[in-house]
């Protein structure tokens, strides 16, 4: 019998999942995961037509997978109804881009300067929405060349440390790998960077389950034989580390060598702030940080709450001088990578971050801090307050 369905006999239709479906609360008309995943589920395994329009709007926050009793793999029924679902045209079109930031980022940063100024125009952004319905009313994070930090390599294989960008540092904001690479040396580690390619996170996002198997595959091949002789491969993206440590073995099921080496993967991957976390429990991080008068908030993405790991950049900045942090506990930004761009979502996108938005403004803080780069561009759109990655926060506060 299939792990799948295992899982979807679980259900027991307690509707755990429905409580917490952050698009639930927000938009009485969505049906909600318990529908749309183990329900809906069984009735495709009659071969019934059930194909729905509601399938786009999953967030793919997890949290009705954290919610479920019985380990029903919620999401995952839904994100592989959404790979068979029918899209209009124009949809497929935008979606099909949306789901390679990686080429994508390869052709837009060949020419940064010049894509900035087209992206940013107001006859380009309103060409976007009337054609591709890409809303006119967010702005596109800057493109750059990217130049990823040379770090070198560890001496000896057991002590090797190999960074995965993600799409978001390596095309949008590479000196974010710079100081990912600083704040790990400060540390003392000697990383190198991975040359693998996007995680996958947004294929399955917008529906396309074959280019994201074809990243598993290609990640898998990428990174495997380090992690054989090694390495542990660290993150600084939530979505890139909840990819690369649950969802690489699911989309290569069918393949039981390659789900072998993906669950090695998993094994040895680790969130930055929680390798840190685990250097400060052992008494081994690097605490000579100067007085730092800040006020900040923390915002947890979701996909960082998926893996589990608690909040350990919350309890890492609460350890600078100084800094007062607040942490929001205000659930989904609603942003959910791709999501909130498209010009039918956008308005229900900016429903879910309504609370996140409040309670920002209740707490008042200089600045909020979250490693998520697409939370991080909702709470400057919806809040209109700065957001930082925490690793930035960190490694300024360390003495000159």
């Amino acid at each position: 019998m299939r792990q799948d369905d295992v899982s979807l006999d679980n259900c027991l239709k307690c509707s755990d999942c429905n409580t917490v479906c952050p698009m639930l609360a927000a938009h009485p008309g969505y049906p909600g995961p318990k529908h749309l995943g183990p329900e809906l589920e069984r009735l495709r395994r009659e071969g019934l037509p059930c194909d729905s329009e509601w399938l786009e709007y999953c967030l793919g926050c997890h949290r009705c997978d954290l919610a479920c009793p019985n380990q029903v793999n919620v999401s995952e029924l839904i994100a592989a109804a959404k790979a068979r679902h029918r899209k209009p045209f124009i949809r497929q079109v935008r979606d099909f881009w949306f789901a390679r930031p990686g080429l994508l980022g390869k052709i837009l940063s060949v020419a940064p300067a010049v894509t900035n100024a087209v992206l940013a125009a107001g006859a380009a952004r309103f060409g976007m929405s009337r054609i591709m319905r890409i809303t006119s009313e967010r702005s596109f994070p800057p493109y750059a060349k990217p130049d990823l930090p040379s770090p070198q390599a560890s001496l000896r294989a057991s002590e090797r440390l190999l960074f995965f960008p993600g799409c978001a540092i390596r095309y949008n904001q590479p000196e974010l790998a710079k100081t990912v690479v600083a704040l790990l040396q400060r540390n003392g580690f000697a990383p190198e960077i991975s040359t693998a390619g996007c995680c996958g996170v947004p294929a399955l996002a917008n529906g396309d389950g074959q280019e994201a198997r074809r990243r598993a595959r290609s990640n898998v091949e990428a990174m495997d034989q380090a992690v054989e002789n090694g390495a542990t491969i660290v993150t600084a993206c939530p979505s890139c580390g909840h990819m690369l440590k649950s969802g690489l073995a699911e989309l290569l099921e069918d393949d039981p060598e390659l789900e072998k080496r993906a669950k090695r993967i998993a094994r040895h991957t680790y969130d930055l702030a929680e390798l840190l976390m685990a250097q400060s429990d052992a008494g081994k991080l690097n605490t000579k940080f100067r007085k730092t008068d800040l006020q900040l908030a923390y915002h947890a993405p979701c996909h960082q709450l998926s893996q589990g790991i608690g909040r350990p950049w919350y309890h890492l900045l609460r350890q600078i001088p100084g800094v007062q942090i607040e942490d929001l506990d205000a659930g989904c930004c609603g942003m959910s990578g791709t999501f909130g761009f498209k010009e039918e979502k956008y308005p229900v996108s900016m429903a879910v971050g309504q609370r996140l938005f409040e309670r920002i403004h209740e707490a008042a803080p200089k600045m909020v801090a979250s490693e998520c780069a697409t939370c991080r561009m909702q709470i400057e759109h919806g809040a209109k307050v700065q957001a930082i990655h925490p690793a930035e926060v960190l490694l300024q506060a360390y003495e000159r």
